[in-house]
């Protein structure tokens, strides 16, 4: 039987500035480090990880695109104190956001990581303490 979600692996150009987001700007916490190689990140108290990886060959100029086959947003589970808290820390680190209701209702905070993924704080009152 399925336990739940494990892990996604986001593909990265640079895995020093994806460290200085993830975990300088999120806050997420590394639980596994391996230089030049990954990087997985706790997703706040959940079981599931977010391993950061560099292909090799990429050139640095290339970017995500939700326009493409594959994904298109990661979207985590945060309350609304924790995604105002997170879009204060995005302002102070000049990325930009937006907080603003999901047509059914909740709220969610919109941004992009340093290679243009697309990811969200969505409003679930089920979210525990800030990551």
């Amino acid at each position: 039987m399925v336990s739940g979600f494990h892990h996604l692996t986001l593909n990265v150009t640079d895995l020093s500035r994806a460290r200085d987001f993830y975990e300088g700007i999120l806050g997420f916490e590394v639980d596994q480090d391996m230089p030049g190689y990954k990087l997985r990140v706790r997703v706040g108290t959940s079981r599931a990880r977010l391993v950061l990886c560099p292909p090799p060959g990429v050139p640095d100029s290339d970017r995500f695109s939700e326009y493409r086959i594959g994904l298109d947003h990661v979207a985590f589970g945060a309350s609304r104190a924790e995604m105002e808290q997170m879009a204060a820390a995005l302002t102070a680190a000049g990325v930009s956001s937006d907080l603003h209701r999901d047509p059914v209702g909740p709220a969610v905070l919109s941004f992009r990581d340093p290679d243009n993924i697309q990811l969200e704080f969505f409003e679930d009152g089920t979210a525990g303490p800030a990551a």
